[in-house]
């Protein structure tokens, strides 16, 4: 699994606590990938890095569009989850074609909301949210509550 954050500066405190996110929701240890995260994207990699057939990435519809742009061919994982507002334009998702896609089920714009009033140390979206009610089930199951299949 690889989750990507697509977020400029993300603080350490951020990232510990999306770390506590993961291993809560799908009960796996996460490193920073120091080589290849920077300052704009920030990758957390699974331990082991090919324990769940999962890629997520969360940010901003541009810098995320163009990060799988990007690096689409790098992808290994075949269920991609992407939370980022304007995911029906992106022109990436051709790029995913043999991949299982999933999507914010609104499609448009995505809201933030101040994590501590839900008990997370950083600002969360709906989608992370309804992800996290749904970890004692099986990632199928979790993914479909949660998204739609692009």
């Amino acid at each position: 699994m690889k989750y990507i954050i697509t977020k400029s500066n993300v603080s350490n405190a951020e990232i510990k606590a999306r770390m506590e996110y993961i291993y809560d929701s799908f009960h796996i240890y996460t490193l920073v990938d120091s080589v290849n995260s920077n300052k704009d994207i920030t990758i957390l990699n699974t331990i082991p890095e090919d324990a769940i057939d999962l890629f997520m990435i969360v940010g901003h519809d541009r810098r995320t569009d163009e990060y799988i742009r990007a690096n689409y061919k790098k992808i290994k994982e075949n269920n991609i989850v992407i939370i980022s507002c304007n995911t029906p334009r992106f022109s990436s998702l051709k790029l995913l074609k043999d991949k299982n896609v999933f999507l914010p089920k609104n499609g448009g714009i995505i809201d933030f909301y101040d994590g501590e009033n839900y008990g997370f140390s950083f600002n969360i979206t709906d989608e992370e949210i309804i992800l996290y009610r749904n970890r004692n089930e099986k990632m199928e199951i979790m993914l479909k509550n949660t998204f739609e299949r692009s």
